[in-house]
């Protein structure tokens, strides 16, 4: 029996981006007005950001995304 790969349940802003065919920079203006989004901030200054694979959930469940602002 083949054991299965482990599914990543954080994503980079590049692969939210590429799942919703956005810019990477739209993805960062998500992540700071939705306070709902789960992130993890990583490195010393916090700037790289992980997102959580729900995200991809909420493109089925809710049409909208937050706009850009």
């Amino acid at each position: 029996m083949a054991a299965r790969a482990p599914v990543n349940e954080w994503l980079t802003a590049r692969q939210v981006a590429a799942h919703f065919q956005v810019s990477e920079r739209t993805v960062y203006r998500w992540v700071g007005i939705d306070p709902a989004m789960r992130v993890q901030r990583l490195g010393p200054d916090g700037r790289t950001v992980r997102i959580h694979r729900s995200i991809l959930d909420r493109d089925q469940a809710a049409p909208e995304i937050p706009a850009n602002t």
